[in-house]
């Protein structure tokens, strides 16, 4: 690494030790995200606050962000060897223990090398700190000391540990050393190694870790448990196998269990994180404090942080079954309930509790919420309609309507009770509503049939509805008003709305946030910074703040920085950008249903997530976003050689320069933005984001100075959290020196008038050639650019016509059998990803073989034709699909529909093709019927399943006399 390696100061402070241990976050990272293996063996920090893991593919360093392997690590062809111990030598320098070249020094800047001056490869598998400041090392031959002037001196009578492995090493005020071995505890004095464990009452097996707490205390971690020596008396304090041992800033003490745990002790309690707050593999003893008092610890299966950050996640436990949480919300007396895929829970003291379904029933995924008056709350669900769960315990569940009541099995999104009493009901077909025990299939009348994904009621009394293919609100007058997208509106479908107190309202939506004010749009997407196009949700806090959620994470906007952008301040958006990195459970937030996330009374904002609530406290991100931030210029590349900065020299002309730099906060990294300037080149700083790398080519010759600063977001860029810079000579091209200028000048002039007595006659010569050549050239490129662009219109005329032969039936006009198929896959992909149900039918006309054999084939052609015009017309709503099979079946999709609704389109379909009376070329007229199978997908079966059960319904369909629908 070519850098500037900062000397800081030790960790600031532990994890908060008034936060309940519930609150922490743990993050994992393994191969998947970049590190070279999974298995981690040791865990560090240099001096500038990278942090250094070992595992059995190499070092690396992680920055918070990224992972980048220590390439001076590896062997000359390089490849990478297994790394093992780290350790943070009192001149900045890493030392690493490496299979094969043993332990080596890691200089900020240069070649590693051993670590001792003395010894070339010292195979080294512990190493400790002394009570005289040098660390002890137990390498494969015995017991050494570094010393301060780099030299590693064996111990007397240190070949008595000559073979073994060294787990743990603790030095005593008296000089001795106790060792944890696979043999259990010994100590070394006086040139002599004994067994210690017998004699303390220890039990037999391997010592895995030893620390000495403030109290003096010395913690053992061993294959019996762990225990603690205090007063010259060995206590047992836990059971479980232990791996590792940490004593932090705060005094607690950290044990890494051996099978998906770690347990923390501090003022007599216990704490523990198992599989259910996702620690996963077996540990390796590797745990760590960092600068910032977050805890850090290794398993076979990656790098694990614990961190008290202002983010943290709601997953799967008693009371909450499922981790895929669809909407949150409120109620009035502090109740949080929860809708998940497997029905809904409620927070009542911190834990959660399963209201529905209730024994007995059926799960169904709850996907909206809403306050019910008298307490309690409205539930939607995917197939059970609408559910009033009451505030009581137990909480009493019972349906809104039962039976063969059209509201019994529908979808429900949004929901919304009115002070009259009126329910608002969002479903898949539009928007109903619940009046005094009776049903209002068409509240309002002129609001489009489209599913319903948000419904709100603002301070004016306005009723505001979000829909997939617009939105609308109605006036307390009743006058409604309705938006689609491309008549004004500039999205396609709505989820959400905040409604500011000046009138202003916010609305989030597939292509971005939208906000409407004084009568005009204006639109934040992508290009105003936003990741993502979707946004599901839009909370407001208590300090300036817009929280939106949406299928790339989480991100913060100040208000202030959208009025920047409006005034054309600034082009984009001030984002952070919350993810798996910074504590969330999962970078997906779930929409589509409301609500999608709440503001809770205390000021956090809880999100639905894929993978369980993630939890943010504002005031905790806008605290955590002060201080100083660790900033290093990381590499500097210059013609793809690394180079450190001071040793760059004198650049040649033309060179490529690429400056990779980085803020270090490992709590919050998606919370840094950057901005650089090259003084010399850059007339004002360049505001980078988040981006941390720059590159420059053809600078100009002279001194430059290359300068970079970090701010948290929102950046203040009059304070920000640190700057650094490094100086840059570049060389002038030979032809711009002196010595090569002066003759140049001299040749160059000579030439010159040279050139221009020549040519001036020889370009008056040609002028007169060129000028008829022009003329004839231009006639014949107009004529062939006329010929060029009839063939272009007809062969785009060829293009469409075959387009359409290829997947298009040419008797009836329908979509061909292949188009069919290519439709019902999408609609089973959609149908997978919405949660939305899907039927499917076959349709085929009665006595089809009597019409031909009658009639001939002209006429049974004539009927076919017909026949698949009617079927069109019926069945014309957009989200219905009608191709030609072969012969004279058809096939139907019906997406968004359930089989209630799929049996009355085919009704209707089957009286209009009963009306017809097709006149074929002799006098009378035919009559014909059609019979028809309707099935309704189940689960996620597949369109093969879905077109045999189909067929055996329209075969019943023949069985009972033709001229109907039959589902099966």
């Amino acid at each position: 690494m070519a850098g500037a390696w900062l000397a800081l100061a030790g960790p600031a402070c532990a994890l908060d030790p008034e936060l309940p241990p519930e609150r922490y976050t743990i993050t994992r990272w393994s191969a998947d995200d970049g590190l070279p293996h999974s298995q981690i063996h040791d865990i560090g920090q240099s001096p500038d606050g990278f942090l250094w893991v070992t595992t059995w593919e190499g070092t690396a360093r992680f920055d918070g962000l990224d992972f980048s392997e220590v390439a001076r690590l590896n062997d000359p062809t390089g490849g990478r060897r297994p790394s093992r111990r780290l350790w943070r030598d009192a001149d900045g320098s890493m030392l690493v223990a490496v299979d094969g070249p043993g332990l080596l020094r890691v200089p900020a800047v240069g070649a590693a090398r051993p670590a001792c001056r003395d010894i070339d490869a010292l195979q080294v598998s512990q190493l400790a700190p002394g009570v005289d400041g040098l660390p002890w090392l137990a390498a494969r031959d015995g017991l050494y000391r570094l010393q301060s002037d780099g030299r590693c001196t064996r111990v007397a009578g240190g070949q008595s540990l000559a073979g073994r492995t060294v787990n743990g090493m603790l030095a005593q005020a008296d000089g001795s050393l106790w060792l944890g071995l696979r043999g259990g505890l010994f100590r070394w004095q006086g040139g002599r190694l004994e067994a210690l464990g017998e004699r303390l009452g220890l039990p037999a097996g391997e010592v895995r870790g030893l620390v000495r707490d403030a109290g003096g205390d010395i913690w053992i971690a061993s294959e019996q448990g762990v225990w603690r020596y205090r007063g010259g008396r060995l206590q047992a304090v836990r059971p479980e196998r232990a791996e590792g041992l940490l004593l932090d800033d705060s005094g607690a003490l950290w044990v890494a269990g051996t099978d998906s745990v770690v347990l923390r002790h501090r003022d007599g309690r216990w704490h523990r994180w198992g599989e259910g707050e996702g620690v996963v593999g077996y540990a390796t003893g590797a745990l760590f404090q960092d600068r910032e008092g977050l805890v850090w610890f290794g398993t076979t299966h990656g790098l694990f942080r614990i961190a008290d950050g202002p983010v943290r996640g709601i997953a799967r436990q008693p009371g909450l079954p499922s981790d895929y949480i669809r909407s949150v919300l409120q109620t009035a007396d502090g109740q949080v309930w929860i809708g998940h895929s497997l029905g809904l829970s409620r927070i009542r003291d911190t834990r959660p509790e399963l209201l529905f379904p209730q024994p007995g029933t059926q799960p169904s995924s709850v996907l909206a919420l809403a306050p019910a008056a008298g307490g309690g709350v409205w539930a939607g669900t995917y197939n059970r309609g609408v559910l009033r769960v009451g505030p009581g315990v137990p909480a009493p569940v019972r349906p809104l309507a039962t039976g063969d009541h059209p509201l019994a099995a529908e979808q429900v999104r949004a929901l919304l009770e009115d002070p009259d009493g009126t329910l608002w009901i969002g479903t898949e077909r539009g928007l109903v509503a619940w009046r005094d025990g009776r049903f209002d299939p068409q509240p309002l009348p002129g609001l489009p049939a489209l599913p319903v994904r948000a419904l709100q009621r603002s301070e004016g009394g306005r009723l505001w509805i979000g829909q997939l293919g617009g939105m609308a609100w109605r006036e307390p007058d009743g006058h409604l008003v309705v938006l689609r997208p491309g008549q004004g509106f500039p999205a396609q479908s709505v989820f959400d709305f905040l409604h500011d107190a000046d009138g202003g309202t916010w609305v989030a939506s597939n292509r971005g946030v939208l906000h409407l004010r004084d009568g005009g749009w204006r639109q934040y997407g992508a290009a105003q910074g936003l990741r993502g196009s979707s946004v599901f949700r839009l909370l407001d806090d208590a300090y300036g703040n817009l929280w939106l959620s949406g299928n790339h994470g989480v991100a913060r906007v100040p208000r202030r920085s959208f009025q920047a952008v409006d005034r054309g301040d600034r082009a984009r958006l001030d984002v952070q950008v919350f993810d798996r990195d910074d504590g969330m459970p999962s970078r997906q937030a779930n929409g589509g249903s409301a609500p999608a996330g709440w503001r809770l009374a205390d000021g956090e904002v809880w999100l639905p997530t894929a993978s369980g609530v993630a939890v943010f406290d504002p005031g905790l991100v806008m605290e955590r976003g002060r201080g100083d931030v660790p900033l290093v210029i990381d590499t500097l590349q210059v013609d793809g050689r690394e180079l450190a900065p001071a040793d760059a020299g004198v650049l040649q002309p033309g060179s490529r320069v690429q400056i990779r730099y980085a803020g270090l906060s490992l709590r919050q990294p998606n919370a840094l933005r950057y901005r650089y300037r090259m003084q010399g080149v850059d007339a004002h700083w360049i505001d980078a984001g988040t981006a941390r790398e720059v590159t420059y080519t053809n600078l100009p010759a002279g001194r430059l100075r290359f300068e970079v600063q970090v701010a948290h977001a929102p950046a203040d860029w009059s304070r920000p959290a640190a700057s650094t810079g490094f100086e840059l000579q570049v060389a002038a091209p030979w032809w711009a020196r002196p010595w090569a200028v002066l003759p140049a000048i001299g040749t160059l002039l000579l030439l010159f008038i040279l050139l221009h007595h020549v040519l001036g006659r020889r370009q008056r010569r040609h002028a007169r050639q060129l000028e008829a050549e022009v003329a004839q050239r231009t006639a014949q490129l107009r004529e062939k650019n006329q010929e060029l662009e009839e063939a272009s219109r007809q062969r785009e005329r060829l293009v469409e016509q075959l387009a359409h032969q290829a997947s298009h039936d040419s008797l009836t006009g329908l979509p061909n059998r292949r188009a069919g198929d290519q439709q019902l896959a999408m609609a089973l992909q959609q149908a997978d990803a919405a949660h939305t149900p899907l039927c499917v039918a076959i349709v085929d006309l009665d006595r089809f073989k009597h019409i031909n054999d009658r009639y001939g084939h002209q006429g049974g052609d004539r009927v076919l034709a017909h026949v698949a015009g009617q079927l069109q017309a019926s069945l014309r709503e957009p989200s219905l699909f009608v191709a030609r099979l072969g012969g004279e079946e058809f096939l139907v999709v019906l997406r968004q529909t359930a089989l209630a609704g799929a049996l009355s389109l085919l009704e209707r379909a089957r009286h209009d093709v009963a009306a017809l009376a097709i006149a074929p070329d002799s006098d009378d007229s035919i009559a014909c019927t059609i019979s028809a199978g309707v099935v309704e997908r189940s689960g996620r079966e597949g369109a093969d399943a879905l077109l045999q059960r189909a067929d055996a319904a329209l075969y019943e369909a023949k069985r009972q006399g033709r001229d109907r629908i039959v589902a099966g």
